[in-house]
């Protein structure tokens, strides 16, 4: 019989860099199943005539978990930049809506528009049918250890604040 107990690693180096084989990397697999899943949001979305990246604002806008394109460039990892052009196809599309603040014109205020709505109204069904092909075979227990297991890796990049993750104990 095999134990499930976790491995105690604390006279070991997981990370000995004379054992390492990129195939087997932590951080190369990660990389990997994040394409991977993210090519099913981009195939599923695509019918709605969507970009994953699109669909991922939207549902943030709707969740209160941006309300700025710096946000947005926060949550998506990505340049405030891309952000805004993102947005202006968005914005083309009747999707959102941007507003300066007259108290700082700098700041743009983004919100969701009807159109924009009824899209948040599907993409739910979209990410989690996405989820459940991907996570097949999976118990609720792992796919909740695996959850927290991320949480920790990106709270340990983000400092001691896990504040500072708008995606904590979400289901998707």
């Amino acid at each position: 019989m095999t134990s499930t107990a976790p491995l105690d690693l604390s006279d070991q180096d997981p990370f000995d860099p004379a054992d390492y084989e990129i195939g087997k990397s932590v951080g190369y697999l990660l990389a990997r199943a994040k394409n991977t899943m993210s090519q099913g949001v981009e195939q599923e979305v695509s019918g709605l005539d969507m970009t994953h990246a699109q669909a991922s604002c939207l549902m943030m806008l709707a969740k209160g978990e941006a309300t700025t394109v710096t946000d947005l460039a926060r949550n998506l990892n990505t340049d405030a930049g891309s952000v805004t052009r993102l947005l202006s196809r968005m914005e083309k599309r009747g999707l959102i809506a941007r507003t300066r603040r007259d108290d700082d014109r700098r700041v743009v205020d983004l919100s969701i528009t009807p159109a924009g709505n009824a899209m948040v109204e599907k993409l739910p069904a979209v990410f989690c049918n996405v989820m459940r092909r991907y996570f097949e075979g999976f118990s609720h227990d792992e796919i909740e250890v695996l959850r927290d297991m991320l949480l920790r890796i990106i709270a340990n990049n983000r400092g001691p604040d896990p504040a500072g993750c708008p995606f904590e104990r979400n289901t998707g």
